[in-house]
């Protein structure tokens, strides 16, 4: 019968106290909102393994067609340079890539004694599993090694007959991370 008198239901729902908010409901609120937005930050600034992989690809492409064996060599005082000149492969340029918006790749460029290119790639990736050793995998005539350490993907990325290529992945994986 109430549904032909909406007067008094209105008039009960009118008469009520309003719902107290709770600090602990608020609190609640707020850490939901919280986590999503770090979710939605982490999933925005990170460079996946597909994206690093296809900018290594890229970067070798580039780095080979643009400079050639005469390249000199680039003294660096970037704190995140990574000196490979044991192992014979000398930097020649350093640059920060952004392949997303909020994604930031830090891409290093190197040539050995015969003038190859080799590009060295390190993105942040504060999730995945760590992988000490690095995996090696062929596309067409490039040769992929990737290594996760420290919170940092990297990909270093040089044609398969390339002097000094698993000696430079030897020689980074086996280093202490900064």
């Amino acid at each position: 019968m109430d549904h032909l008198f909406p007067t008094r239901r209105l008039q009960a729902i009118a008469t009520r106290r309003p719902a107290r908010i709770s600090l602990a409901g608020v609190s609640l609120g707020v850490g939901i909102v919280a986590a999503v937005a770090a979710a939605g930050w982490c999933a925005a600034t990170r460079a996946c393994a597909d994206m690093l992989d296809a900018a290594a690809v890229m970067a070798l492409a580039e780095t080979s067609s643009a400079r050639g064996a005469n390249a000199p060599p680039l003294v660096s005082h970037d704190p995140h340079f990574i000196e490979l000149t044991p192992v014979g492969l000398e930097l020649v340029a350093s640059r920060t890539r952004q392949p997303a918006r909020l994604a930031q790749i830090d891409e290093f460029d190197y040539r050995n004694a015969d003038g190859d290119a080799v590009v060295l790639l390190v993105a942040s990736a504060p999730f995945a599993s760590e992988e000490a050793h690095w995996s090696a995998r062929r596309v067409g005539e490039i040769r992929l090694l990737t290594w996760t350490s420290g919170g940092k993907r990297h990909v270093l990325a040089g044609r398969a007959g390339t002097h000094g290529l698993m000696r430079a992945a030897d020689a980074l994986t086996a280093m202490p991370e900064r």
